[in-house]
């Protein structure tokens, strides 16, 4: 069982993630989500945690569900656009530094 700054910081982490994977700011999310921005700015910091009716919302702005953005990091999240939100900044990385050693290969 994790502790309650552990949720609050799982919360956040993966508010911020989907958020910035969405070139979206505190207060596009907040306005989407119904909710004020000082509320994002304290989740996403973990300072706070979200009421029940306000995970529901983040969850619908986001077009997830309310365990996904509980679960830990490390878990694997069920839904596959999910997988593009999280890892997909890793992902752009991974393809550039490819892109890069092959065309340094190649040209030299």
């Amino acid at each position: 069982m994790k502790n309650e700054q552990e949720l609050k910081e799982i919360l956040g982490y993966h508010i911020k993630v989907r958020r910035e994977n969405r070139n979206w700011t505190q207060e596009e999310l907040a306005v989407k989500a119904r909710v004020t921005k000082n509320a994002i700015c304290d989740i996403e910091a973990g300072h706070k945690f979200a009421r029940a009716k306000t995970l529901v919302r983040l969850a619908n702005a986001f077009g997830t569900e309310v365990y996904e953005l509980l679960k830990p990091k490390n878990v694997c999240p069920d839904n596959p656009s999910d997988l593009v939100t999280l890892y997909g900044e890793e992902v752009r990385e991974a393809i550039e530094e490819i892109n890069y050693r092959y065309n340094v290969k190649n040209h030299t």
